[in-house]
């Protein structure tokens, strides 16, 4: 790859939902999605954006993998399906198959500006993504399947953002490992009309997430984190039947200008930094406006979600605290009128190896954007 590859609980006017499954579970998973998911209208001939103050119901939704069965009985297994969501029922539209064999499995889906979908897909042998473009046709069959270039990635793929435009897309690059090891963070911009890229990284164990354009095209948000081996924690180990390779500690969201020199993620303005002491960060997300955000806390000395706003240059300010109960999954779900974001926004580690503030050492299969919805 290129190198250059004070505590006030008033409710805030960000809108949330929270959700309780009283089941036992190993442990607790909080999944905090976009300010202003992607909303899509269908016409004639093509599903094409609208804002997110549309709340009709979704017509379609496109799934990695086969979900009630290909489209053939017995056939091969599809890269992804396409299911239509009218009449109250779902009903198979499309079963896609890989355009290639080196196209590899389907790992994320991304709806993005002016109908457009991307599929990002990865292979181990050799180790390599590919990401391609696609769009849906009003009866619900995906067209125009395409590779975004014909360059290979030598690396994994995740935490696809496309900028409100569609000119660019950004992304988050790891080394392919049997085991996950943590390794420096990369984040690499690809423009979708010429195929250059560009790449920033940062110096030591790092993991990067929650990757997000602002509404200007220009400005690019993330989370950073460090990985580091036996760190303290006041909350003790989380999940400490799970062997791990450290703590993710010190996550940040950062701010970074795309038309700017230079190549270090962590130059980029800081518009949060985890307070000392604070429990574990489980999500941070840059809005739209480049400078303020949310996030999601969690700690275990009283067990607790802690919901909280953030802007540069100013504290963390906490909107609301939710005390944990045994047995007890809570999913949260955040939304405004604002415009959508394109944006996987899987955690702060976009593949999925940050647990609780936690770097597991096991291979994690989950598919943090395995499916999206078209309107």
């Amino acid at each position: 790859m290129p190198d250059e590859w004070d505590e006030p609980h008033d409710r805030d006017p960000l809108s949330w939902r929270i959700r309780r499954w009283a089941a036992p579970v190993a442990m607790a998973l909080s999944v905090a999605a976009s300010i202003g998911a992607v909303q899509l209208l269908a016409d004639e001939h093509a599903l094409s954006t609208t804002p997110y103050g549309d709340h009709r119901k979704p017509r379609f939704i496109v799934t990695i993998g086969p979900t009630g069965g290909p489209l053939q009985d017995n056939g091969p297994e599809p890269w992804f399906q396409v299911h239509s969501l009218q009449s109250g029922r779902k009903r198979l539209t499309d079963s896609v198959q890989p355009p290639s064999p080196s196209a590899g499995k389907a790992r994320e889906l991304l709806a993005g500006p002016e109908g457009t979908f991307l599929v990002a897909s990865s292979r181990d042998k050799p180790c390599e993504s590919r990401i391609h473009r696609f769009r849906l046709a009003g009866d619900g069959h995906a067209t125009d399947i395409a590779p975004l270039h014909e360059g290979v990635i030598p690396s994994r793929v995740a935490g696809l953002a496309m900028s409100p435009d569609g000119d660019r897309i950004a992304f988050a690059t790891t080394p392919c490992m049997d085991v996950p090891q943590p390794s420096r963070a990369a984040l690499t911009v690809l423009d979708i009309d010429s195929g250059s890229r560009r790449t920033w990284r940062t110096t030591g164990p790092s993991v990067i997430g929650e990757i997000v354009w602002a509404s200007d095209n220009d400005t690019l948000g993330y989370t950073l984190g460090d990985v580091r081996r036996n760190a303290p924690s006041a909350d003790g180990p989380v999940n400490p039947g799970f062997p791990d390779a450290g703590r993710v500690v010190n996550v940040a969201v950062h701010a970074l200008d795309t038309d700017e020199q230079g190549t270090d993620l962590r130059a980029a303005r800081r518009l949060f930094r985890q307070p000392d002491d604070s429990g574990w960060i489980t999500s941070a997300v840059m809005a739209p406006d480049g400078r303020t955000g949310y996030g999601v806390m969690k700690k275990g000395r009283p067990p607790a979600t802690i919901i909280f706003t953030f802007a540069e240059d100013e504290p963390m300010r906490v909107t609301d605290t939710i005390a944990s109960k045994p047995n007890t999954v809570m999913l949260f779900s955040f939304s405004s009128e604002d415009e959508p974001r394109y944006a996987c926004l899987g955690g702060i580690d976009a593949f999925g190896r940050a647990v609780d503030g936690e770097f597991l050492m096991i291979s994690s299969s989950r598919l943090t954007c395995g499916s999206t919805y078209a309107y």
